[in-house]
């Protein structure tokens, strides 16, 4: 009889983290984040529009909470994307630290980029249900 062999899903197959190593655009949850982002500061342009009372606190807010994080995570993307191109680091195997390194990385970036976009959009959402109130 033959000895059974265990078979590697196409899941189960670690694979090496390239998010820095290609334009953050071609991962799906920086497009995510994007979107997000894009959502948020529309939803602020709103609110601007139509409660001037707002008007600095939220862009003030938005700038500081949303924007400004979105940037720093494309300037930081773009620093290790040099150091990929410059030949300093080069895309690891997935088992090793580097590419654990370059994992955290990631999922920091697009976590805190999530996290930041999607509880700025539940302040302007309680900023919306608060005026909705007060106008009954």
């Amino acid at each position: 009889m033959s000895e059974p062999k265990s078979v590697v899903w196409f899941g189960d197959d670690p694979q090496p983290n390239t998010f820095f190593f290609l334009s953050p655009f071609r991962s799906w949850r920086f497009v995510v984040n994007t979107a997000l982002l894009v959502v948020v500061c529309l939803g602020s342009a709103i609110i601007v529009w139509k409660y001037s009372g707002f008007t600095s606190g939220i862009l003030v807010l938005l700038v500081w909470n949303v924007i400004y994080p979105y940037w720093w995570a494309l300037k930081r993307h773009g620093r290790i994307n040099e150091l990929y191109r410059s030949g300093k680091i080069a895309e690891q195997p997935a088992e090793s630290p580097l590419n654990d390194v370059l994992e955290v990385a990631d999922n920091s970036m697009n976590e805190g980029l999530r996290n930041t976009s999607f509880i700025f959009g539940l302040f302007l959402l309680a900023i919306v249900l608060w005026k909705f109130q007060h106008l009954k």
